[in-house]
């Protein structure tokens, strides 16, 4: 993929992640898991490498996150590594697509000249 296809297909709060499967071990798989994943809505791009049994994930954090992903490949019978390093990369992946959304829906800062949203509206009703 070139630099300027994966600029156009990232939105503002689009991340990607690697997911290891060990379960994919060929072709049909890959399709199955990409056919599933490609349902859920956020989702904006599925990657399948069947030879180094991973999948790569561009989602929408905003309207997705990492668990309901690993959620849908685990309910398709394709459960991720269940490794140490897995589960803390997925605790950490969740955190970070909590933080996005709560960034994304945080109303929008005062300018620095517009105290308006800073203080209190403290003007006096006669």
């Amino acid at each position: 993929m070139s630099r300027d296809q994966f600029i156009k297909m990232r939105g503002v709060w689009d991340t990607r992640h690697w997911i290891a499967v060990p379960g994919l071990s060929h072709e049909a798989d890959g399709l199955l898991l990409e056919q599933s994943l490609s349902a859920l809505e956020g989702i904006r791009l599925v990657q399948i490498v069947p030879g180094r049994r991973r999948i790569r994930v561009t989602y929408d954090q905003t309207r997705i996150d990492f668990r309901q992903i690993l959620e849908r490949l685990e309910s398709i019978g394709f459960p991720t590594s269940d490794s140490w390093w897995s589960a803390r990369k997925a605790e950490w992946f969740q955190y970070l697509d909590r933080n996005a959304r709560e960034n994304a829906h945080a109303p929008e800062p005062p300018c620095c000249s517009n105290p308006k949203g800073i203080a209190p509206d403290r003007s006096r009703k006669k």
